[in-house]
């Protein structure tokens, strides 16, 4: 993992995203500034409190930009709207072992769509109890939830970054996102630990300049600038 590559993930609801305007201008922002992919957070209401937008919303942004749609189903049953995503355009489908009624055939449904497999994880859901699911091989992608889902905004949760580790531990081949409180000061310990997608929102969208935050989100400082400069 030493040679590791980090992909930034910019959530985009910590932006006015309801406004069309302003979604596209941040889409186009985050791609210019090196984000890899654009974090799509779905809530329904019902497995969190709040909700966002829906597959309509997916489908509307398909062709408005470059980046990987990173979709986040923050739903119950997400089994039962896998499709929809799929055919709006996803890249990546992201389902919580918590909401799905039989997590198996949520992660199948995805792979066989030839979309990345990804299953969250809430804070208080013990890696153990996704050991047997990572052994299955369905799974292309664990996401670390950093904080409890729901809302944008909230201050990471001590103690996440261990988990992080615990989930490279079991799997040295999985990809692992990491969501929720964080920023430019935490993500060291996290790409550390074994992270590969960081994913931030107010972080990025807040920054003054957003390139750089990326790249410092990514671990590209002054030291990896000088080396591309030099070119060694």
């Amino acid at each position: 993992m030493k040679n590791r590559v980090i992909r930034v993930s910019p959530s985009i609801i910590a932006t006015n995203y309801k406004n069309n305007e302003t979604l596209l201008q941040s889409l186009e922002k985050i791609e210019k500034a090196g984000a890899n992919c654009v974090h799509l957070d779905i809530m329904d209401g019902k497995f969190v409190p709040n909700t966002t937008f829906d597959y309509t919303f997916v489908d509307k942004i398909r062709d408005k930009t470059n980046l990987l749609l990173d979709v986040h189903l923050m739903v119950q049953r997400p089994e039962e709207v896998i499709d929809k995503y799929a055919k709006a355009g996803a890249d990546i489908i992201s389902v919580h072992y918590e909401a799905c009624k039989d997590v198996y055939s949520a992660l199948k449904k995805i792979k066989t769509k030839n979309i990345v497999a990804g299953l969250a994880i809430n804070p208080e859901t013990p890696v153990l109890k996704i050991k047997d699911i990572l052994e299955s091989g369905l799974v292309d992608l664990v996401l670390v939830m950093s904080v409890h889902p729901g809302a944008s905004g909230q201050s990471f949760i001590p103690g996440m970054a261990e988990k992080v580790a615990e989930v490279r531990e079991l799997s040295r081949k999985v990809f692992i996102e990491i969501d929720g409180g964080v920023n430019t000061k935490n993500a060291k310990m996290l790409r550390a630990m074994g992270v590969n997608i960081i994913v931030s929102g107010s972080c990025i969208f807040n920054s003054k300049n957003m390139k750089k935050t990326i790249n410092q989100l990514k671990g590209k400082g002054l030291l990896y600038h000088i080396r591309e400069f030099l070119d060694i």
